[in-house]
C-alpha cells in the first residue's frame, strides 16, 4: 500500500500546487512540532512503530490536512500561527 501510495505521488502529484502547499505545511508542522508530526513514510522507514499503526497515523493525517487546505486563504496563511493551532486542535 505504502509502495503504491508513494508511486501515485510521485507520477501525479508533485505538479500540483495542492500537493506542494500541503508538504509545505507538513514541513512546518514536523520541524516545529517533531513529537506529534512525523510523516507517514518516516515513520514506517525510521522509527519501530508498527506498519499498521502508522498507516492508520498516515490516514489520520490526510483527514487532518484535507480540513488545513479547506480553510479559507490557506496559500497566503499557510506560514500562520492560526494554521499551526488549527493543526495541533486537530491532532489533540
Amino acid at each position: 500500500d505504502l509502495s503504491l501510495r508513494n508511486f501515485v505521488e510521485m507520477r501525479d502529484l508533485v505538479a500540483d500546487p495542492r500537493f506542494i502547499l500541503r508538504k509545505k505545511i507538513e514541513g512546518r508542522i514536523q520541524q516545529r512540532h517533531p513529537d506529534k508530526w512525523l510523516p507517514l513514510y518516516s515513520q514506517v522507514k525510521f522509527s519501530d512503530i508498527p506498519y499498521v499503526d502508522a498507516w492508520n497515523e498516515g490516514l489520520r493525517h490526510d483527514r487532518i490536512m484535507e480540513e488545513v487546505l479547506a480553510m479559507p486563504g490557506i496559500e497566503e496563511l499557510w506560514e500562520s500561527d492560526e494554521v499551526e493551532r488549527k493543526v495541533l486542535d486537530l491532532l489533540g
